[in-house]
């Protein structure tokens, strides 16, 4: 028979922190500064608000002398404490499935890997407390974030949740070089149609380049029925982050809802204190005047002298490629815009996914 040791005593690990910054008598302002984090992320670790992702580890670690994996550790144990605890309340094993599946669609994300492969209900809990970033399932996950999706009538689902969690997860274990800078992001956006407009594949610069300008951007195919493009979010530690499903394979969508979320960037429309969901239709976006002036921006770094359709013809794509300095997917997926007729030349629109795969940027 196997015996299931638990710990005798179990401790969010901002608890230990707090023990750790007064042996060495400093302030809560003064660690924050030491690992270049907002004083608030580092306050809300402290009272068990915010969850400790890979990079702040690494950070405490340096700046303590330990390990990344104490800090990890002391969080996933509290963790699956706080998940057995919920058998201790009387929540039946079909209550904490139901409650499982309410907040993150198992089969998808284990199919993903982004949830173990298991049976057991304790270390799934814990999992999905990890991935959601929450300290308890009894929590909703609350990402502030502005996303494109096709269903935004309806609340947002576990698809939708489930994959932003993992792009946060992803993102908040990369390391910037750089810290946000908008002016260069700006300029980034302004110089990226031409950057991409003789070879698609150059999107795989894409991670490359927004890191030099401090915001991550992270490629990663959406869940089955997921129905969303796109998100810009800042994760607990203020840095900006951008994640891209390539729904519809289309190098012209793609390209277009990387600049709609850098114009939110830019454009202040989200900022590292936002503790809300912001997420638009895109059948709205003509109307809601924020993602108006989105897709104002975007267009205008696409075509800075505006667009002048001329009739669908390839000649026209050849002519209008040259003329705007774009890629001539760009000029098909105007044409089907002004004409309707989302099937002409259709077959032309260069995919995406093939070149992201190879290079190992989809997630």
């Amino acid at each position: 028979m196997s015996t299931t040791f638990t710990p005798a005593e179990v401790f969010p690990a901002g608890e230990y922190l707090r023990d750790e910054l007064h042996e060495r008598g400093w302030t809560v302002s003064e660690f924050a500064e030491i690992i270049g984090r907002p004083i608030q992320a580092v306050s809300e670790i402290l009272n068990g608000k915010k969850e400790i992702t890979t990079e702040t580890a690494f950070a405490f670690a340096d700046a303590l002398g330990t390990t990344p994996e104490l800090w990890l550790n002391l969080q996933t144990n509290f963790r699956l404490h706080e998940a057995r605890s919920a058998t201790e309340r009387g929540l039946s094993p079909v209550a904490r499935r139901a409650r499982l599946r309410g907040l993150v669609p198992l089969s998808k994300a284990k199919a993903r890997g982004w949830l173990p492969d298991t049976e057991d209900l304790g270390q799934l809990e814990a999992a999905a407390c990890e991935l959601l970033e929450l300290s308890n399932l009894d929590e909703q996950p609350s990402f502030a974030l502005a996303a494109r999706r096709s269903n935004s009538k309806e609340p947002i689902s576990p698809e939708q949740v489930a994959w932003l969690a993992h792009v946060r997860r992803v993102g908040g274990a990369r390391r910037s070089a750089s810290t946000f800078d908008p002016s260069a992001l700006g300029r980034l956006a302004a110089d990226l149609p031409k950057r991409t407009s003789l070879d698609t594949s150059a999107l795989r610069r894409v991670p490359e380049w927004f890191a030099e300008c401090g915001v991550i951007v992270v490629f990663s195919e959406g869940l089955p029925g997921g129905k969303l493009d796109g998100a810009v979010t800042f994760l607990s530690d203020g840095r900006p982050l951008i994640g891209l499903t390539t729904r519809g394979d289309r190098f012209d969508s793609v390209l277009f809802t990387l600049l709609h979320e850098v114009a939110h960037l830019t454009l202040a429309h989200l900022t590292p204190g936002d503790q809300s969901i912001v997420d638009i239709d895109v059948a709205e976006e003509q109307t809601d005047p924020i993602e108006q002036e989105a897709n104002n921006q975007a267009t205008a770094w696409l075509f800075p002298q505006g667009f002048q359709f001329e009739a669908a013809s390839i000649s026209s794509v050849t002519r209008g490629a040259e003329r705007y300095g774009v890629h001539p997917s760009v000029i098909i997926g105007q044409i089907h815009r002004h004409t309707d007729n989302w099937s002409w030349q259709r077959t032309k629109i260069a995919k995406v996914r093939p070149d992201l795969i190879a290079a190992g940027l989809m997630t």
